[in-house]
């Protein structure tokens, strides 16, 4: 839609408003103006607020008049008097028998004194008013404190000595207890941690796979000719050397990817013989270094699966593939892993936004996680065309210890 500001009904209001605006400004500056407000008589208050009668009829005094006149029909004390010493009254401790409980007490005391006089002390004095009725000797009988107290000795030479409980001398070291109370937590606290269970599932995953393919039987690898295949060939008798293979494919590995090989040389594995231009396939079991680790566990051959046990080393001599480092490669991981790991949504919604915002916070803390793990993974560019050597490493470990 366009606009003609060429019509009347455009053109007259912008004519007009100047005008308008002149008017105005001279009608404020003219008769727009406020009258001052004038105030009529003396505005300043020179009156003072009368007082009282009594005010006006009192004289004039000083201070000590005035504390004197106030104070005039004190009595002297002062408020906080003299404090004596408490009186306290003295408690009664209650006795722990009635009478009934103190009467059979001293029979039976007495009657322990009447079997026993000899091996007991006098007894004690009760604070009971009753008489014993029954006649107390003058002496004890047979009494020797002497005599018994060598029987005692005696007695206690006799008895084994009773076993002596282990003292707990050795304090236990506060530190130590204190470690693995944070192992406790830091275990517990890892528990419930998904990335830490997979990482332990795949760990122990990866370990029972390595000790199955340790204690599987495989079956012995070394070089061939073509010719030892046919019958009875007489061909001299050649040391034995690595068998040859080249890569035969462009792939970005990662920990556990599958690599495609061709063999260059015939091997055998076992009775069987694997020609040259077979494909083998090789698994990438980890990252060290700058290198690549790759294995071969089993092979294809004639409807059969053979067990197997090949490492690919290097034309370097050593094991795996040797991959150079790439600083771009190391730059970008770390500030990728930062960036998304320093990333967080810091909002507080309410009402019905909280859930949309606790869904969105979520679905960018998985996604931030997952980004994290793809950058921060291990990976490496295998070129095709890569001349690489299989060992197996029984055969080399035999090989070496006869140098």
């Amino acid at each position: 839609m366009k606009i003609n500001f060429k019509q009347p009904r455009y053109m007259l209001p912008l004519i007009l408003l100047p005008f308008l605006c002149l008017f105005f400004y001279a009608w404020k500056s003219s008769f727009g103006k406020e009258a001052p407000v004038q105030q009529k008589g003396n505005t300043l208050q020179d009156n003072v607020a009368d007082v009282s009668q009594d005010v006006k009829n009192k004289g004039l005094e000083d201070k000590l008049d005035a504390y004197r006149k106030q104070y005039k029909d004190a009595d002297g004390y002062t408020a906080v008097g003299e404090i004596g010493e408490e009186q306290t009254g003295r408690q009664n401790v209650p006795e722990l028998y009635n009478l009934t409980e103190k009467r059979m007490l001293d029979s039976i005391e007495r009657e322990m004194k009447r079997k026993y006089g000899s091996s007991i002390s006098e007894p004690r004095k009760t604070n009971t008013s009753f008489s014993d009725p029954s006649p107390r000797p003058r002496q004890v009988r047979n009494y020797d404190p002497d005599r018994d107290l060598a029987t005692a000795l005696s007695k206690l030479k006799q008895q084994p000595p009773a076993p002596m409980q282990p003292t707990s001398s050795a304090q236990t070291d506060p530190m130590k207890i204190f470690r693995e109370q944070m192992s406790l937590i830091d275990s517990m606290g890892k528990a419930n941690d998904p990335d830490y269970r997979s990482e332990q599932a795949r760990e122990k995953a990866m370990a029972l796979a390595e000790k199955e393919m340790r204690n599987a039987k495989n079956l012995s690898v070394f070089k061939t000719s073509a010719s030892a295949s046919l019958f009875n060939t007489i061909s001299p008798v050649t040391e034995g050397s690595f068998i040859r293979a080249i890569v035969d494919q462009n792939i970005t590995g990662y920990s556990g990817s599958r690599l495609r090989i061709r063999l260059l040389d015939d091997m055998s594995a076992g009775r069987f013989l694997i020609k040259k231009g077979t494909y083998l396939y090789a698994q990438i079991t980890g990252f060290t270094g700058q290198r690549v680790n790759l294995s071969i566990s089993s092979v294809f051959q004639e409807n059969n699966i053979l067990p197997v046990r090949l490492d690919i080393y290097d034309n370097d001599g050593l094991p795996g593939l040797y991959v150079p480092a790439s600083a771009f490669r190391e730059f970008s991981k770390a500030l990728g892993s930062d960036a998304s790991q320093g990333l967080t949504i810091q909002q507080q919604a309410e009402n019905n936004n909280q859930l949309v915002m606790s869904m969105v916070q979520k679905m960018f803390q998985s996604t931030t996680t997952a980004v994290s793990k793809l950058v921060r993974s291990n990976k490496a560019k295998l070129k095709y065309n890569t001349e690489v050597y299989l060992i197996d490493p029984e055969a080399l470990k035999n090989t070496q210890s006869k140098y």
